[in-house]
């Protein structure tokens, strides 16, 4: 389990973010050329790989001291190394992944808000999906961001280089608010439908 566990993570990793190419031919192993089914079907393999990971994580200590705790030798140190390092790189990847505090925090009057327009997951062609597509925000000023789903599908928002920006799904009707506390450029899109960016723009002061 844990080895299906890792698989569908680094199937996710180097494939789940790859859109279809434009001539429309197969994307994977002759599956039909469709960028929204891809990607959400991808972000279920890392879902449920997850879960089969972890529980196999949880069984393997039972696995290996079913007949008691055994006097480690050689091999079995280096074993338990390894196994060490997988734990701590696990657990350091997700801390790295894992939203952070202000992700969550409360929207205050100024908060500046983005809109997911409605029909945004049907047209691959919109110019406009995430409305406005490019914000500024000022620091202390309105640097936390709203996003509104007004469309009747399911969006994510994820930061291109800013692991911490990564929305649950953002059902119908729903929101996500996150705290953006450095100045800079951050860009990001929605892993369902991958024809969805937008940015934000973060500047000291106006």
């Amino acid at each position: 389990m844990i080895i299906i566990g890792v698989g569908g993570q680094l199937a996710w990793i180097f494939f789940g973010g790859i859109p279809c190419n434009a001539s429309g031919q197969p994307y994977l192993l002759g599956a039909p050329c469709d960028s929204r089914a891809t990607a959400a079907s991808f972000q279920e393999l890392e879902n449920v790989t997850g879960y089969a990971m972890l529980i196999g994580l949880i069984l393997l200590p039972a696995g290996l001291f079913k007949d008691g705790l055994p006097i480690p030798g050689p091999g079995a140190k280096v074993f338990l190394g390894i196994l060490l390092i997988i734990f701590v790189g696990i657990g350091f990847t997700s801390l790295l992944l894992m939203p952070s505090a202000t992700t969550q925090a409360a929207c205050t009057q100024n908060c500046a808000i983005v809109t997911i327009l409605k029909g945004s997951g049907e047209n691959p062609n919109a110019i406009v999906t995430f409305s406005p597509k490019v914000i500024t925000v000022i620091m202390g000023v309105n640097n936390t961001v709203k996003w509104i789903n007004d469309d009747t599908v399911s969006h994510t928002v994820k930061g291109d280089t800013l692991s911490s920006l990564s929305s649950p799904l953002i059902n119908p009707g729903q929101t996500y608010i996150y705290t953006f506390n450095q100045p800079g450029n951050y860009s990001y899109f929605c892993t369902i439908h991958l024809y969805m960016h937008g940015e934000v723009i973060v500047k000291a002061h106006a």
